[in-house]
């Protein structure tokens, strides 16, 4: 089938005078999660992953990965007639020079690529004769002809006992800013930013609570807003009020920012496509390229956004003890695999107040699959799950007052010897980040190698971050705080939500990782230091652990961990899981 559509493609790009063009992962918002209808990636190459591109060009495709799916785009791929490669910049320009001839065109579609994301790939191709250019009808839509229709959900009001701010209050701070750099307007670029800014959620995204929407915040307070007509109601308007004007044509977006008089408008360069880039320039409207202050106030959580994160992850962490404490006597029976596992942990949470749906889709890895970092089970993989080895679940929640995330590695049985010192490892390196107190300023890069110092030590290493920003009842994946390897030169603020998920895997046989979403606060004993306080609650595998390696130090927060998720959750769940908790939490000793 892929090859068909791949030629169907190459027949496309001919019509258009192009000898290649590239196929991104994303839809217009620069959205993590897509609707259906913008999975052309998926729908070229059969791979699902959440980050990829693909080239293809009149003779040759390529799909291009990062570490977390080198396994899964490999087995996708099947023997189609496309090449795997790495995603770096530089792999995949060195790979269009040597795909594409000096006097090529290479064809993209603008509203799916950044300014930042291109300029790397832009220069090289200069240097090799070949010309970028954008393309009014993206070629993938002309050949997909059972394309999904867009999506057409309602959006509705947050409330403000969730956000803990009006959406008035924020569109006045945020204004202030505006006024002070000089600038009339900010683009407000994707639906997760207008999420936060007008207080609104909605389902047009999978695990993602946002209706589809962008606009403009003028420096005033005052938007301009587009929505679907179908997202508009009675409720909505009276919500937003009359500052907010509500439009349902993208081009009338521009139209209202013209009679506002504005020339000069902020972008962030990273959210913002470059068909509205150049939308702004045909209107000699002068672009602030920087990133978006909305991003950053939105992952300073306040006090009402903590204290819902905390409600809903006591609320998922007793959801998930009971799936754990299932599990054991679920494995036994004949037909259980990794979907079954994934439908039974689904089915703890849905009897939870206020859950509304699984924060990203569930990775559910036994033995071999739990290598494959970023794991998305189908009911042709599931794999049946037997009374031995390791297995991995990394799974969410979305709730009103907070989004979930949370990873725990299981041993179900006997299991490989280097196992044991593997997951310790890990444990140690989230202990280390759990437990540190850093100086205010500090950057998660700067703290990412304690996370990786016990692996490290002898040789081992992962190939993904230690942990990445999380919203409020948004997505499960949020920036600009992260902690990984990458420069960001983003501090850690008091406020900030942060996942601290260290693992190893080792291919065909296992995956080990121990996931905890945490927060920054200000430490009460050091002035100017910061430190983590944890959110999720659930026990760590206590077969895994080797208690030699750790240190003493070590076994007192391991302990105390333990002691807080049995106080916490031993109320909330049934009887069986009570006495499952009481020995999953027991303290460990020498």
């Amino acid at each position: 089938m892929s090859q068909e559509r791949l030629e169907a493609l190459q027949q496309g790009l001919s019509e258009q005078q192009l000898q290649g063009f590239l196929v991104p992962r994303c839809d217009e918002y620069q959205n993590e999660y897509v609707p259906a209808a913008d999975e052309r990636l998926a729908w070229l190459t059969g791979f699902t992953g959440s980050a990829g591109l693909a080239a293809v060009t009149n003779s040759r495709s390529a799909l291009f990965v990062d570490g977390r799916y080198t396994i899964q785009a490999k087995q996708q791929i099947g023997n189609q007639p496309i090449e795997q490669q790495s995603l770096a910049p530089a792999d995949v320009a060195n790979w269009l020079c040597d795909a594409m001839r000096e006097g090529d065109t290479l064809g993209y579609d603008p509203r799916l690529h950044t300014q930042p994301g291109l300029a790397p790939l832009k220069k090289r191709l200069d240097e090799c004769g070949i010309k970028l250019q954008a393309v009014d009808i993206n070629p993938v839509d002309s050949v997909w002809s059972d394309r999904p229709a867009p999506p057409s959900g309602a959006a509705h009001p947050h409330p403000q006992t969730f956000t803990g701010e009006g959406s008035a209050s924020k569109r006045q701070r945020i204004g202030k800013i505006l006024g002070e750099k000089n600038q009339q307007a900010l683009w407000l670029a994707n639906p997760e930013v207008c999420a936060w800014l007008f207080n609104i959620r909605g389902s047009d995204i999978p695990h993602l609570p946002v209706a589809l929407s962008m606009g403009f915040l003028y420096a005033d307070g005052s938007a301009t807003l587009y929505l679907a007509k179908s997202a508009i109601g009675d409720a909505l308007r009276q919500h937003l009020g009359n500052d907010v004007e509500i439009v349902s044509d993208k081009a009338a977006l521009f139209a209202a920012a013209e009679r506002q008089h504005v020339q000069r408008v902020w972008a962030d360069p990273l959210l913002t496509n470059c068909w509205t880039l150049q939308e702004l320039r045909n209107r000699e409207i002068q672009i602030l390229l920087e990133r978006d202050p909305i991003t950053v106030a939105k992952a300073r959580k306040n006090t009402v956004e903590l204290e819902g994160s905390r409600a809903a992850h006591v609320r998922d962490g007793a959801a998930l003890c009971e799936f754990l404490a299932e599990l054991p006597e679920a494995v036994k029976q004949e037909n259980f695999g990794e979907l079954e596992a994934v439908n039974l942990l689904r089915s703890k949470r849905e009897l939870r107040e206020g859950f509304t749906d699984d924060s990203f889709d569930s990775i559910s890895g036994y033995g071999g699959n739990g290598a494959i970092v970023h794991y998305r089970v189908t009911p042709e993989s599931s794999l049946p799950m037997r009374e031995e080895g390791i297995y991995l679940i990394d799974s969410g929640g979305q709730y009103p007052d907070g989004t979930t995330d949370v990873t725990r590695t299981i041993a179900l049985g006997s299991f490989p010897g280097e196992a044991k010192e593997h997951f310790t490892r890990v444990l140690k390196g989230h202990i280390a980040i759990a437990s540190l107190r850093f100086p205010e300023g500090t950057c998660g890069e700067q703290i990412d190698a304690f996370a990786r110092q016990s692996l490290w030590s002898v040789g081992l290493d992962y190939a993904h971050g230690t942990g990445h920003g999380v919203g409020s009842f948004l997505s499960v994946h949020e920036g600009p705080q992260r902690i990984g390897k990458a420069n960001t030169n983003v501090p850690l603020e008091a406020g900030m939500i942060v996942s601290n998920e260290p693992g190893f895997y080792r291919t065909d046989e296992y995956g080990i990782r121990i996931e905890n979403l945490i927060f920054v606060k200000s430490s009460d004993q050091y002035p100017g230091f910061l430190e983590f306080e944890a959110l999720t609650l659930a026990p760590i595998e206590r077969q895994l652990i080797e208690p030699s390696l750790l240190t003493d130090s070590e076994l007192e927060w391991l302990n105390g961990y333990h002691a807080q998720v049995r106080e916490t959750l031993s109320p909330l769940v049934n009887d069986h899981t009570r006495s499952w908790l009481e020995a999953a939490t027991r303290p460990i000793a020498r």
